[in-house]
C-alpha cells in the first residue's frame, strides 16, 4: 500500500489545494494497525492530494458506539474536495515563517503553514493565500510553533498549548492575544465512511480558544479528526463557533474520504 497524505488544516474549507504537475510518487507506508501513529506513519508527500466528501451543517455522532464510529450516510449533496500539502517557498508569506516546511489550505482564502518531526506535527500559523484580499490580509505567525499531534499519536494523550500572538493581523485589523490549544486523543474501534472501514482508529478532539489582549470577544472552536496509520485525516468535524460540547452533534463541516475518487481530479 503506498502512504496517501496528511491533510491537518486549522479551518474549515472545500478549495482544492494547488498542486504542481506532475503529481509525485507517494512514499511507501504500510499500516500495522498497532492503534499507534508515530511521524514515519504519517508522511508529508509534496504535491500530492487526497479526496473528500465534503458538506456543510450535517448531523454527526462523534461519540460513538462500543468504539465504532459511523460516518457512513451518502449525502447526494456532497461535493468532492482534493488537499494536500505543497512546499513553502514562492509564496507571499513564506520568510514569515522560518521553520515553515508546507502549506495546506484551510478555507476561506487562508492557507496554514506546517512543518513535520520526530516530535510532532506543528502549526506555525495561518496566513492568507492573497496578499491583499478583498477581506483583508491575515498573517497569524506563533512565536514557539504549536504542536497539534504529538508522536507518538495514542489512546489516552491529553496536552495544552498557550500561544501568545504577539503582533498578527486578521483580515487586515491589528490582533494581539492567545490561542489556547487543547487535543485529547481516544482509540476508536472502527470508523465508518462511505463504502470503506478503517480499523482501528483515533479520535482526536482539538479544542482552539482564541482572547484578545482587551479580554473581549472570546472566540472558541472544536474539532475532532479521525486518523489512520499511513492515510492521516480519514474525516473531520468541525463545530459552530463556542461550542459547548466537546462531542457535538451539528457539524458546520464535515469531510470523509472518498474511495474511488483520485486526489488529483476531484
Amino acid at each position: 500500500m503506498r502512504a496517501l497524505v496528511l491533510v491537518l488544516v486549522a479551518a474549515c474549507g472545500v478549495n482544492q489545494t494547488p498542486q504542481p504537475d506532475p503529481v509525485p510518487t507517494l512514499p511507501s507506508c504500510i499500516p500495522n494497525r498497532d492503534g499507534v501513529i508515530d511521524a514515519s506513519e504519517l508522511p508529508i508527500a509534496y504535491g500530492a492530494t487526497l479526496a473528500y466528501y465534503a458538506g456543510a451543517n450535517r448531523t454527526v455522532d462523534l461519540a460513538g458506539k462500543s468504539g465504532i464510529f459511523d460516518l457512513s450516510d451518502e449525502r447526494s449533496d456532497d461535493t468532492i474536495v482534493a488537499l494536500g500539502p505543497v512546499a513553502l517557498g514562492t509564496q507571499w508569506y513564506a520568510d514569515q515563517f522560518p521553520t515553515g516546511a508546507f502549506v495546506v489550505d484551510a478555507g476561506s482564502g487562508l492557507d496554514g503553514v506546517y512543518h513535520q518531526d520526530d516530535r510532532a506535527l506543528w502549526l506555525d500559523g495561518t496566513a492568507s493565500q492573497q496578499p491583499m484580499p478583498a477581506a483583508g490580509k491575515t498573517l497569524v505567525r506563533y512565536a514557539d510553533p504549536v504542536a497539534l499531534l504529538r508522536f507518538p499519536l495514542a489512546d489516552g494523550e491529553a496536552y495544552s498549548t498557550t500561544a501568545m500572538l504577539a503582533a498578527a493581523t486578521i483580515d487586515g485589523l491589528p490582533f494581539i492575544g492567545t490561542d489556547k490549544i487543547d487535543v485529547d486523543v481516544t482509540a476508536g474501534q472502527r470508523l465508518d465512511v462511505p463504502y470503506v472501514q478503517f480499523s482501528p482508529v483515533l479520535r482526536v478532539r482539538t479544542h482552539v480558544v482564541r482572547t484578545p489582549s482587551t479580554g473581549t470577544p472570546v472566540i472558541g472552536k472544536r474539532t475532532t479528526l479521525f486518523m489512520f496509520e499511513c492515510f492521516g485525516e480519514v474525516a473531520r468535524a468541525e463545530s459552530k463557533q463556542d461550542e459547548t460540547a466537546a462531542d457535538f452533534t451539528t457539524a458546520t463541516y464535515l469531510r470523509r474520504f472518498a474511495l474511488g475518487h483520485t486526489g488529483d481530479t476531484p
